[in-house]
């Protein structure tokens, strides 16, 4: 039976691509708040009307409660790497957490990608810019809570606005300011009230981003209601605080740059009023002005410390000329930046706009930020005052150690790190792959190092010397034991103390420490485990962890506080791992570090599950979300995890018949997954779903929590369509199907030209349809579902022609024989088309990297870009990815952004005329302003890309500035934009421009907002003249080197490379030859310090598979025949021998560039033995065999010498073993058989032809 695989490679292909995005793909399904219902929520929750917010579901709200009660850090036995470090120096990172749509913020869901800030240890608040008030996410709280971090959130009152605040305000912000200062009789109303919700929530910061004006009066009543709210937290055991910019002041009047004074020392408070906590300086301070905030500080008897120097980290990344004067002043340190994300996490690009290039960059760029250049705070480079955030100035950073001390709450047993920081390419548990699927949920994050990475040699020293050879520490999320990532110690090195943990735990000699981790190059750890002492820090216990039973493996290694040597009621201050006398290809992963009480028991109490919402379910998966509850809690009474045993929740599902699967785990009372494993078919949808308490040791636990079986509904089908071959033929037969299994028949399925939409075949109702088209071209597949919704998949199918190869095809595979003897020639010989011929090259484009053409090739106005391109998968930035781009890193922004020109792949957008679907393209020019929007009139408008289909663009640019895009040779844009500008014209009165340098030419490559191109490219083309439509349909088939037209000025077929080079075909000639380069040293807005690195071009990828080319497609056939032995073989037939009896299948399978298929034939021919009998043929030839039977080997004595192959089969012919060894005449040969017992054929070969075979029985 013949057997194509191309479906399942191609419905893979669609698969990989919905995880990609840096926002998710799936829909956000949990519901917050709106900030503009505050007040109404307010009065409700004082009336005790309203349990949460309006709109907001129970199950939904769960996601906004934090269950992590907040932990006091380590004070008494606290110590510092650096003596000179003022101790009580805070820091707040007034940032948001959040994704480029403003919309995530910290809620769990199924990309990778993610804010998962992990260094804790040097912040005390995270003012969460982009939560309302009263509103965070849990998974945010929980993990700052856990850590001693406060947490946030802001008003954010635009510019200059004035705000009265009165009954009969219309400004949303005064009303909401009136509301909370309503007094009744002497008392604010509302201030009990805000303090005790915002405890519920786990919320201990309003922050407002206070740049407005208003009355004196206004500001007077601010700040004695923070005052109350103050005094009303400390009744209830709350840390509640003020987050205020200081820009209004106490008159109601804009004042910046003036430090702590009488302007806004009411607001600010005194030490029996404290009304601001966190007072965050504008970012032009000066030394006079910290000094001025300590005098006022100290006569209002407050903490100058609760001061902070303001860093606009968007505007000037971190440039200041005066961070050493804050060496010698009691003044706080604050970042701000920006509006969506966190600009240290949004500017992690700088080895690209992939997630896991993201993830990775970001991890180094927090790295570098805290603990400077050189990746250790125990050596800090000198105050560098002009570093922007990219990676590569970072390296140079003076470091935040430099200021500030590194904290840690972990006093408490047990303590656990799995190393795990929030988000995983896959979901582990017990080192083991649980769910197949990169998610992120960040209240899961473990406790991560105190410092990272602070290393010493031997003498407990770090210098400029030895440094280059102390062990490289990082996370790593290429394995874990638990979660999605785990320490990796790399490198070789003499000796490296690794100091992880600022812990205060104090032991007793029954409990155990434990550190689970694996080697990934031989079985020796060269590892240590230590732990030093409160009060003696630099004298530690060691013991060595044991070699692993096998490479990869993981491995736990126990030990008990006695026998480390410690004694009862001894405080460990520090634990660590020391590497020792490791090799150059030295890792070692380390998944957990753990010390914990095994004889305590926690009490964990079994949740009850609340609710389901089944949210979708497709053909092959559901999504879900899931309440549950360890205690039932009155109305507003909030319980902590700890209260009930628990330190985090496993997330189970369940499908009848199928195995149990771990999805997810959480802290919160909810649960939310996204496609949770399915198989297929409609009689199998009942499934349960089920939740387990885990205990705060990671090991104990509840039983698993079932509800019952219900239906889940198949209610999400699938439209994606794949065909069953990559390339087609004219007159050929194909077929394109539904990838998904279980959606119902479409009503009808057309093929239209792409050019012309004229119908070029049509197919009834089905799951699937065949065609056959004469006539090669591009053409879109239109389908009509069983609803009657229209789906159009563009340039779906190619007609190509036969000269560039095609899909092998077997007709028939035939034997020359019916029946035949064992040890003689059998012929084979199949029918079929081989497929071969010359198909086109492409360049692969991989982001970063990006195919560079010097710019000066095309000036003005008047141009045509155009190639063909083919798209792996997305990962959308805010504003889509980049296809073309025209800019120079030397310009300033935003230039060095977007530029001249920008051709984008976008995001789903809702415009002013219409909703715009995903993976339409955008054209725009110099002149549009408005960057985070596309120019609506110049898009393919219900022209989308698809991800693994071949498409050819082109966008024009007159003179005139009429701009057009041509999608698949058909015009879908044409619009005059008047504003439309070049960059050498700008350059003229915009300093930003470096009019010295030239914009150059890039396809692909990522940016600020944007992502990078990954895919295949060919035909690029760059003409000095709008084309024609005439003109289109010509470039789209390529031109032949000699008669390229004479407008054409740039053009590469990719064919050869020449060096890191390829050669201009275009009339512009050599001097404009194109290159592959990525940016280096670019990280942000700020590209100053960047440059273009020429990389190494990959070419050896198939092009588009319409124009001839130079790659060439050979078939090559594989016979798979059983115990058959090939003695030749031709093109099309191969000769074979058997060497036991019994029918014989055949099987063929072609294969070449474009793809493979294969034919199986049973019971193609019979084999018999020639003799009457194998012990017969063992007597005539004097080969003898013994003992037979035998138990565990047999003796084999040759007459004669020579090379042999002793084959070992089973009684159906099928290959067990196999030996090759020389044997003198005479010689007696012992071969051990395993397996059960039973009859053997040892078949002997002598110089690869069958000498002889005899039957033997193992008993």
């Amino acid at each position: 039976m013949k057997k194509i695989t191309l479906f399942a490679s191609l419905a893979l292909a669609v698969c990989l691509n919905v995880n990609a995005q840096r926002t998710p793909t799936h829909p956000l399904d949990i519901q917050d708040a709106r900030f503009d219902d505050l007040p109404e929520y307010l009065e409700s929750w004082l009336g005790g009307t309203m349990d949460r917010p309006k709109g907001v579901s129970e199950i939904d709200d769960q996601f906004y409660i934090s269950r992590v009660r907040p932990l006091d850090r380590i004070k008494d036995g606290d110590y510092q790497i650096h003596s000179n470090v003022k101790r009580d120096r805070k820091m707040c990172i007034w940032v948001p957490l959040d994704d480029p749509t403003s919309t995530w913020k910290s809620l769990p869901r199924y990309c990778f990608e993610g804010d998962n800030f992990s260094l804790w240890s040097y912040i005390d608040i995270h003012g969460n810019w982009t939560s309302p008030w009263i509103r965070s996410t849990a998974g945010l709280t929980d993990v700052a809570h856990k850590n001693g971090v406060t947490v946030g959130c802001v008003m954010s009152i635009p510019w200059a606005d004035y705000v009265v605040p009165s009954s009969w305000a219309y400004n949303k912000y005064a009303k909401i300011f009136y509301k909370l200062t309503i007094k009744e009789g002497s008392t604010y109303k509302y201030a009990a009230p805000l303090v005790k919700m915002m405890k519920y929530y786990g919320v201990n910061g309003i922050g407002v981003n206070s740049e407005f004006r208003t009355s004196s009066t206004a500001m007077s009543n601010l700040a004695e209601f923070f005052a109350v709210c103050h005094k009303e937290a400390k009744k209830i055991g709350w840390k509640f605080e003020v987050h205020w910019y200081d820009g209004t002041a106490d008159d109601g009047q804009i004042r910046f740059d003036n430090g702590l004074g009488s302007h806004n020392s009411k607001i600010f408070g005194n030490k029996d009023n404290v009304s601001v906590d966190m007072m965050f300086a504008n970012y032009n301070w000066k030394d006079w002005q910290l000094e001025k905030t300590e005098q006022t500080a100290k006569a209002l008897e407050r903490n100058s410390f609760d001061y902070y120097a303001g860093f606009d980290i968007q505007g000037r990344g971190l440039r200041n000329d005066h961070w050493g004067e804050l060496l010698n002043r009691n003044i706080s340190i604050g970042f701000w930046g920006a509006h969506s994300q966190s600009l240290i996490h949004q500017s992690a690009t700088d080895d690209g706009t992939s997630d896991i290039a993201i993830q990775k960059a970001y991890l180094q760029k927090q790295e570098l930020m805290f603990s400077g250049g050189n990746h250790n705070p125990g050596l800090l480079p000198s105050i560098n005052t002009d570093c922007n955030l990219a990676n590569a100035s970072l390296k140079s950073f003076h470091g935040l150690a430099t200021f500030l001390t590194a904290k840690s709450t972990i006093q408490q047993i047990p303590f656990v790190s799995r190393f795990n920081l929030g988000n995983g390419l896959k979901f582990y548990k017990d080192g083991k792959v649980a769910f197949d699927h990169k998610w992120y949920n960040l209240n899961t994050q473990d406790y991560m190092p105190t410092w990272r990475w602070w290393i010493t040699d031997r003498n407990d020293q770090v210098t400029a010397t030895n440094l280059a050879g102390l062990v490289k520490a990082e996370l790593t999320f290429d394995d874990a034991y638990w979660g999605g990532s785990c320490l990796s110690l790399s490198g070789k090195t003499n000796f490296s103390r690794v100091k992880l943990f600022k812990t205060m735990l104090e032991v007793q000699p029954q409990h155990e420490f434990s550190v689970t981790y694996k080697s990934m190059h031989g079985t020796a750890s060269h590892a240590k485990f230590f732990v030093a002492l409160k009060d003696d820090v630099t004298h530690y216990k060691e013991i060595t962890l044991p070699a692993v039973e096998a490479e990869g493996q993981w491995k736990t290694f126990n030990v008990t506080a006695e026998k480390l040597g410690l004694q009862a009621g001894q405080k460990v201050a520090m634990m660590g791992v020391v590497v020792e006398n490791s090799p150059a290809d030295y890792q070692l992963y380390i998944g957990e570090i753990a010390l914990r009480d095994n004889a305590k028991n926690f009490n964990t109490v079994a949740p009850t599950i609340k609710t389901v919402q089944v949210l979708r379910g497709r053909y092959n998966a559901c999504d879900f979300k899931m309440q549950y509850a360890s205690k039932e809690e009155g109305k507003w009474e909030k319980t902590y995890n700890d209260e009930v045993g628990t330190w985090y929740y496993e997330i189970y599902f369940q499908q009848k018949g199928q195995d149990e699967q771990l999805l997810t785990a959480t802290t919160s009372w909810a649960a939310y997954v996204v496609d949770a494993p399915m198989v297929s078919g409609a009689d199998k949808r009942e499934c349960r779903f089920g939740v387990r308490a885990v205990s705060p040791d990671g090991k104990k636990g509840s039983d698993i929590v079932w509800t019952d079986y219900q239906a889940v509904e198949y209610n999400q089908p699938l439209s994606d369509v794949v065909a069953d071959r990559p390339v087609i033929k004219p007159n050929e037969e194909f077929t394109l199907k539904y990838l998904d299994e279980m959606v119902p028949a479409a009503q009808s399925w057309t093929l239209k030209k792409s050019v012309s939409g004229e119908v070029a075949a049509t197919s009834g109702s089905g799951t699937s349809a065949k065609f056959s088209v004469a006539e090669e071209g591009t053409y879109d597949l239109v389908v009509i579902d069983n609803t009657g919704k229209e789906t159009i998949v563009r340039g779906k199918v190619k007609i190509t022609p036969e000269a560039t190869g095609a899909v092998p095809q077997i007709n028939s595979v035939t034997s020359d024989k019916t029946t035949e003897m064992t040890g003689k020639n059998v012929t084979y010989t199949y029918d079929g088309r081989l497929g071969e011929g010359k198909a086109s090259r492409g360049l692969e484009i991989s982001d970063p990297k990006m195919f560079r053409i010097p710019g000066d090739v095309q000036k003005g106005k008047s141009y045509s870009y155009a190639l063909w391109f083919k798209a792996d998968k997305f990962n959308h930035d805010k504003q889509g990815t980049n296809l073309i781009n025209k800019n120079s890193i030397h310009d300033k922004w935003p230039h060095n952004n977007w530029g001249d020109l920008w051709v984008t792949i976008r995001p789903e957008w809702q415009g002013h005329k219409k909703l715009h679907a995903a993976n339409e393209v955008s054209f725009n020019t110099m002149g549009w302003t408005a960057h985070d929007n596309p120019y609506e009139d110049v898009m393919s408008t219900d022209y989308s890309v698809t991800p693994g289909v071949w498409n050819h663009i082109v966008v024009t640019h007159s003179d005139g500035n009429m701009q057009k895009i041509y999608f698949n040779g058909r015009k879908v844009a044409d619009h005059s934009f008047a504003d439309s500008k070049r960059r050498e014209d700008v350059a003229l009165s915009d300093p930003r421009i470096d009019a010295n340098k030239v914009a150059d030419i890039f396809i692909g490559g990522g940016g600020v907002y944007k992502s990078g191109f990954n895919g295949v490219i060919d035909e690029v083309q760059v003409w000095d003249k709008p084309l024609s439509d005439a003109e289109v349909l010509e470039a789209m088939k390529g031109y032949k080197e000699g008669s390229v037209p004479a407008n054409l000025k740039a053009y590469f077929t990719f064919e050869e490379a020449e060096g890191m080079k390829f050669k201009n075909l275009g009339t512009g000639g050599r001097e404009y030859d194109g290159s592959v380069v990525v940016i280096s040293g670019s990280g942000g807005e700020s590209t100053s310090s960047a440059a273009y690195v020429d990389q190494k071009p990959d070419t050896d990828v198939l092009g588009f598979p319409g124009i001839e080319g130079s790659f060439d497609i050979k078939t090559k056939p594989t016979w798979m025949l059983g115990d058959g032995q090939i003695s030749s073989q031709t093109d099309k037939t191969a000769i074979v021998t058997y060497a036991a009896p019994g029918k014989k299948n055949v099987t063929l399978k072609l294969k070449n560039g474009w793809g493979e298929t294969e034919k199986t034939v049973e019971e193609i021919v019979e084999i018999t033995s020639g003799v009457n009998s194998i012990s017969e043929l063992d007597a005539q030839s004097g080969f003898s065999v013994y003992p037979n039977p035998f138990v565990e080997s047999v003796n084999m004595r040759f007459a004669d010498y020579g090379r042999y192959t002793i084959n070992i089969l089973d009684a159906t012919g099928v290959l067990l073993q196999s030996n090759i060894f020389d044997a003198a005449q005479g010689q007696v040969v012992n071969v051990a058989i395993s397996g059960a017992k039973g009859m053997y054929l040892v078949q002997v070969l002598k110089e690869g032809k069958i000498y002889k075979t005899v039957k033997v029985v193992k008993k």
